[in-house]
């Protein structure tokens, strides 16, 4: 799919596949991404980052959601990649220093420091988690 932004008549391409989100699935929609971010030309940080997110998004969704239906959408938007996964929760994420000897709760933590931009926002069914990293740059050194 491809859309015109109203702003400066940028294109923006997408993707979108309504699931519900399990851990064996994660796999599947980590090739999915990986074709995209091929497909729309992304250097290997922009595609590692954004895997790390659909990775981590759809996690949380299977493990702290209890109706696990979700939406994930990834959008080319010129000078960046979106990834966004859209679920039934009004509860919020929350992002704090890890433990770093516990077994899990650092992947929100992770992808925020890889990102250049990771929110949420409640919506009217539930909430959206984005993660957004920038194609423009160059890759780190």
């Amino acid at each position: 799919m491809t859309l015109t932004s109203p702003d400066a008549g940028t294109q923006r391409l997408c993707r979108s596949w309504l699931l519900t989100a399990r851990r064996e699935d994660l796999a599947h929609f980590r090739r999915l991404a990986s074709l995209s971010m091929r497909e729309w030309r992304q250097p290997p940080h922009v595609t590692e980052v954004v895997l790390h997110g659909v990775t981590e998004l759809l996690s949380n969704v299977a493990r702290h959601v209890a109706d696990p239906r979700c939406t994930l959408e990834l959008c080319h938007l010129g000078e960046a990649v979106l990834v966004t996964v859209h679920d039934r929760s009004s509860a919020l994420p929350k992002i704090t220093l890890p433990d770093w000897t516990a077994e899990e709760g650092r992947g929100l933590w992770l992808l925020r420091e890889m990102a250049d931009d990771l929110g949420y926002a409640l919506t009217e069914d539930g909430k959206q988690v984005w993660v957004r990293v920038g194609s423009a740059a160059s890759e780190p050194v």
